[in-house]
């Protein structure tokens, strides 16, 4: 008798808990789940490496500050002068420099007033004056005082107070001839005050002396009235030399 399609059979039947009537397999057990490990030991081994860096980190800053240049004293600065605190040495500081070369006063152009008067009625002896070559000789005559003075063509005033005149006369003792000059006469009054000629007359025919012969001047100077002649000086290149040579009146 046959089975129609789809329905049961009536021996062997398929059971729903295995096929062939053997029972279905256990299931497979679970797999573990090793994540708490892998963390686990994530953890430890970032906290080893913390712990080495710090330890390392630690290590540097010790050799740093080992390997630093050593503090240095402090250079204390005084603001005092060091010369200052030697006494001796701020007495020599407060000194004046000086050159070495001594100095000297100034060369008073006062006369002796102290040295004894010549006798005004004898007149003056003769100063001869000699270069080598050349020389004269100088004689100082009497003076005079006048505020006005006449000259050959006119008749001056005096402007300072009065007109002192000398008479001078003149030997060329040399080989040469002596030129004559209103320029090569100076009068000095008592106080060293010296005056320039306002007038000169020469007895000769030209302004030269000729060797062995001689010339009178009457010389003139325009000076305060309270002034007192006391000398007459004398320059010439050839008679003197170049040098100023002096020669007392009165």
């Amino acid at each position: 008798m046959s089975t129609p399609y789809g329905a049961p059979s009536g021996g062997y039947g398929q059971s729903g808990n295995g096929q062939g009537g053997y029972p279905s397999p256990p299931p497979a057990p679970p797999r573990k789940n090793r994540a708490p490990l892998f963390i686990a030991l994530s953890c430890g081994c970032a906290l080893l490496v913390a712990i080495v860096v710090l330890v390392a980190g630690a290590g540097l800053f010790v050799i740093g500050q080992d390997a630093e240049e050593p503090t240095r004293a402090p250079i204390t600065t005084s603001s005092e002068d060091p010369a200052s605190e030697d006494p001796a040495t701020e007495d020599r500081a407060t000194e004046a420099p000086t050159t070495g070369i001594p100095t000297s006063e100034p060369p008073s152009t006062d006369l002796d007033t102290d040295r004894p008067a010549e006798n005004p009625t004898e007149p003056p002896e003769s100063d001869a004056v000699s270069d080598g070559a050349s020389s004269i000789s100088v004689q100082i005559g009497p003076t005079s005082e006048d505020t006005t003075l006449e000259t050959h063509d006119d008749v001056l005033e005096s402007q300072n107070g009065k007109f002192v005149g000398v008479e001078v006369t003149i030997t060329n003792n040399g080989t040469s001839d002596i030129g004559l000059s209103g320029e090569n006469f100076l009068f000095y009054d008592e106080d060293g005050q010296s005056y320039t000629l306002r007038y000169g007359a020469f007895s000769t025919s030209g302004p030269q002396i000729a060797p062995g012969e001689e010339a009178v001047a009457e010389l003139y100077a325009d000076v305060p009235g309270d002034a007192t002649l006391d000398r007459v000086s004398y320059t010439d290149e050839v008679g003197t030399g170049g040098q100023e040579v002096s020669f007392p009146v009165g």
